[in-house]
């Protein structure tokens, strides 16, 4: 046969895509020859171009840049590769075919060039927009030739135009992004990825495409009807010069490095089915040595249409058998609204079966790839989220390619589980990864008429796990992310129930996001309680509550539902606090957390739930109560030098600033409780006119001049049933003793700023809070 000698000549026009792709061994690579057997895999292009390319997995990488790609030689003028073709041949098998030797050759280049195309088409997102075109052009000018060709030409090739025009498909999907993509998904519900091209699995095409290339050359040979056909179908093999088969199977099993042998189990052999396996024989297939299943329960948002047509038969008949299972979700969000949809699709399907391996999201959408690095690792990453906070264990799946570039941040971190796709005969991801697809072509007992997927788990399956957490009826959530102390913004997204912050650490929340996923009728306003701010205003859907960059904790939080469909839901949550633990539950507004008290909110936990439903467990509660608050006598604010108006603080708390030679400029103080006025000693001013009536502001803004004293009393019936006590942090002396009732407190002569300021009511005849003897500084 001409083909290996033809194609080396074909690579030489088709070496740039070649090389960007990594594709001409796309789906070739040995399998196991085990009691779970790999079918036939797709033939290894045997040319001068291919022969140093490994196989990565099912879609290379691309590391060309901006290469040009040239045209295929079957779309130019092929007078020089016929010449060539011919005058390397001339001592092969006779022309017996009757047709010119020229457009014989036009053929067989054409299904070499569709070969490369289809594979290059499946990786279409490693290419640049550029590129793309490029490879558009090379498609349509293949088609044109493929047109020209004779009617016995175009039959034996119909397969490879029908492949082809897939590519071309696929390649304009691409290049249209604002297409709804969900209107590009067959009816088969497959979009095109580095497994499929418009519905059909990109392997099959590719067996098809090197089956019918045989068929060609046999025909150009002029090989009897009878073989031509049969190299077609693929019932007769081709053999090299060496007469070894083109079509390899069984290899020993090479364990990478990367795998992650999970405490001392062995490696296990598994399959992945959906609906596209037909009705499965269960029984016999666990006879037939199977340890596991990762079953599809659909694809997409949560919408029923899109559940896996065998979902609840193949759960159903994995339990009754006892074969452990875990499930997967084929992804076409595009966004992180997206991922909680499909995350919610699954907990639809999943409520009340116990799952012994993770929920795996199942990403190798050229759509998505599209969207860069960092949405795909948002997509991931809130999908997983949701998933693991509804009580079960998350993972991703994907190619090597996808690992080694834009699930890339993400390869090394163990937060959730890593399924890696490489039908080879090792794993080249970078990535730690506890699962291995190393094949998408067995034939196992109990399984008719279909290929299945194979893959290995590396030791011992995690605790099966039926959910634990309470979750609305139709899926929609609520997703939450902390800023915390010391280590800013959290890498993942919380969801329903999942602890967002720390515990043990000793380290403050500072600010939140807030949304509800899954019902676009539904929102969320929120509000913290801020050190030295106090309440601040309500914020809604991921807007940010509390604050970044000023060192300042969360005290305590409220959270309220908004929109039409708020009325179906209640949403719970509850904080961890510093000095207390876990506190009860809050619900739809209400404060939880303290205020009054200085402490910090550590982590928190929000949970949506049906109307009606019950509230969420109050396993680890340290306290019943969700909201702790002191009851406030006194509140004052201070005027600091650099920094303007800070805050309120209350009862004893310090206002002001200490070991910052900041000067106090202004007061204003208030209570609830008592009749209060003030004044202050002023730096050129001396002891200012008038007392302040509470409120209102004693001291300067604006003028740069240091409060120096104070002094603070009592009016009214409150003078008789109260004390007020105060004392203040003086340059070069520190903090004062208590002063109490219009007493002078500070000092005056000596050019000293007050720097901070504390005040406390105390019922009349009470102790005082410390010391009373130094208070005023005088010369």
């Amino acid at each position: 046969m001409k083909k290996k000698l033809l194609r080396m000549i074909t690579a030489g026009a088709l070496s740039a895509v070649m090389c960007l792709a990594d594709v001409s061994a796309v789906f070739a690579g040995d399998q196991a020859d085990q009691t779970i057997t790999g079918g036939t895999q797709a033939q290894q292009v045997q040319s001068s171009s291919s022969e140093s390319l490994q196989n990565e997995d099912g879609g290379g990488t691309s590391d060309a840049g901006s290469q040009d790609i040239a045209l295929p030689s079957g779309a130019e003028n092929v007078s020089s590769t016929s010449d060539s073709s011919e005058e390397s041949t001339e001592n092969s098998e006779p022309q017996t075919n009757s047709e010119d030797a020229g457009t014989v050759t036009e053929a067989v280049q054409a299904s070499t060039d569709v070969e490369n195309l289809v594979s290059a088409a499946a990786q279409i997102a490693d290419f640049s927009s550029d590129q793309a075109a490029q490879i558009s052009q090379q498609i349509e000018a293949v088609q044109s030739t493929m047109d020209s060709l004779s009617e016995e030409e175009q039959d034996i090739l119909s397969g490879s135009r029908e492949a082809l025009d897939n590519a071309a498909a696929a390649v304009e999907a691409y290049q249209n992004p604002e297409q709804d993509q969900h209107s590009l998904v067959p009816d088969d519900g497959h979009q095109n990825s580095f497994r499929y091209l418009n519905g059909q699995p990109v392997t099959e095409a590719l067996e098809d495409v090197s089956q019918e290339g045989d068929a060609i050359e046999a025909y150009a040979d002029g090989e009897s009807d009878s073989v031509v056909q049969g190299l077609k179908d693929g019932s007769i093999s081709v053999s090299t010069a060496e007469g070894a088969s083109l079509r390899k199977s069984g290899t020993e099993d090479t364990r990478d490095a990367q795998a992650i042998l999970l405490g001392t189990g062995d490696v296990r052999e598994g399959i992945d089915v959906s609906q596209w396996q037909g009705t499965i024989d269960w029984a016999a297939v666990k006879n037939a040595g199977v340890k596991f299943a990762i079953l599809r329960c659909g694809y997409g948002e949560n919408d029923s249409s899109q559940d896996d047509q065998k979902w609840e038969y193949n759960v159903a008949q994995c339990e009754k058998y006892g074969i452990p299972y875990g499930v997967y979700l084929y992804s076409y969000a595009t966004d992180a609204d997206g991922a909680a949809s499909e995350a919610n699709h699954v907990l639809r399907l999943i409520q009340g079966h116990t799952l012994t391996l993770p929920v795996y999201l199942d990403m190798e959408e050229n759509g998505q790839r599209a969207k860069g690095s960092s949405t795909v690792v948002s997509i991931a990453t809130t999908f997983c989220s949701a998933i693991r906070a509804a009580g079960y264990n998350a993972g991703i799946y994907s190619s090597t390619s996808w690992w080694n570039s834009v699930l890339s941040p993400i390869a090394y971190d163990t937060t959730f589980y890593h399924w890696v796709a490489q039908w080879n005969s090792s794993v080249t991801a970078s990535a730690k990864y506890q699962m291995w697809q190393y094949a998408d072509n067995g034939r196992i007992s109990g399984i008719s008429g279909n290929t299945v997927d194979l893959n290995r788990w590396y030791g011992d399956f995690p605790t099966p796990s039926a959910g634990n957490l309470p979750r609305t009826s139709d899926g929609t959530g609520v997703t939450y992310q902390t800023h915390v102390q010391n280590i800013g913004w959290e890498s993942f997204n919380r969801s329903n129930g999942e602890t967002s912050g720390t515990v043990g650490q000793s380290l403050r929340l500072e600010a939140i996001h807030i949304a509800i996923t899954g019902n676009r009728n539904v929102g969320v306003t929120y509000q913290t309680h801020v050190q030295n701010i106090g309440w601040q205003n309500p914020v809604s859907s991921w807007e940010t509550a509390g604050t970044t960059g000023k060192s300042l904790r969360m005290e305590a939080i409220k959270i309220s539902l908004t929109g039409t469909d708020a009325s179906k839901y209640d949403i719970y949550y509850r904080v961890h606090v510093q000095n207390i633990g876990w506190m009860g539950w809050a619900k739809n507004g209400e404060a939880a957390g303290t205020q009054g008290f200085s402490y910090r909110m550590e982590a928190l936990q929000v949970v949506l739930v049906d109307k009606g439903a019950a509230a969420p467990s109050s396993e680890g509660a340290a306290v019943s109560e969700a909201f702790r608050e002191k009851t406030t006598n006194v509140s004052y604010s201070t005027h600091v030098q650099n920094i303007g108006w800070q805050g309120n603080v209350t009862d004893g708390d310090t206002s002001g600033t200490t070991g910052r030679s900041l000067r106090l400029e202004a007061i204003k103080i208030s209570s609830p409780v008592a009749d209060i006025q003030y004044r202050t000693h002023i730096q050129n001013i001396g002891w200012q006119n008038g007392w302040t009536n509470e409120g209102n502001v004693s001291g300067t803004t604006g003028r740069s001049l240091r409060m120096e004293a104070i002094q603070i009393r009592l009016t009214g019936a409150s003078a008789s049933q109260y004390d007020i006590y105060y004392r203040v942090h003086v340059q070069n002396i520190g903090w004062t003793d208590w002063a109490s009732n219009g007493a002078s407190c500070g000092s005056a002569g000596y050019s000293y700023r007050m720097e901070a300021i504390q005040i406390v009511l105390v019922r009349k005849g009470s102790s005082a809070p410390g010391s009373t003897s130094r208070v005023f500084y005088q010369r």
